[in-house]
């Protein structure tokens, strides 16, 4: 028979995983990884735990080993793959500076020309259509306007350029 699988925490230790598992500023799966860790710690089964937390055994084991190989950095998820952004949100905003400062209308055709000329950012008419719709969507866009003034929107557009 294997030996058990069961890790041993300090108080310190302890109270901390007991404040991130309450804490609602963290993600649930780092929470629930923090709950599983104090249950080994009080002595339960790999077993007890997965049915407790309503999940696989090897999930248990697979958190518990972590703790131990990376201790609290084994608590957070592992970054995803994809594609990095092309973008950075410097990029969009010097465009909504562009579009106050002159008095013509841009397209997302020209907005993509303009940043590509000037930021050396290529990105599609329509992904700027998007990301832009989104801001307006979240209000991030509106705030912007509100907290800048039109003269210091002119010096950042100049320390930009």
């Amino acid at each position: 028979m294997p030996a058990r699988l069961q890790i041993h925490l300090t108080s310190s230790e302890s109270q901390e995983l007991v404040k991130l598992s309450h804490n609602q500023n963290f993600p649930e799966r780092t929470r629930k990884r923090a709950q599983v860790l104090r249950l080994s710690a009080k002595g339960w089964s790999v077993n007890k735990i997965a049915s407790w937390m309503n999940c696989a055994p090897n999930t248990v084991r697979n958190t518990i080993q972590r703790w131990i190989l990376k201790g609290y950095e084994g608590l957070g998820d592992a970054p995803r793959s994809g594609r990095k952004p092309t973008w950075t949100e410097e990029d969009i905003e010097y465009l909504e500076i562009c579009c106050d400062l002159h008095p013509r209308t841009y397209n997302s055709k020209q907005l993509s020309e303009v940043l590509k000329k000037q930021r050396q950012v290529k990105l599609s008419p329509e992904r700027i259509r998007k990301i832009l719709k989104k801001r307006a969507e979240n209000g991030s866009g509106q705030k912007r306007v509100q907290e800048c003034t039109q003269s210091q929107r002119k010096r950042k557009l100049k320390k930009q350029i």
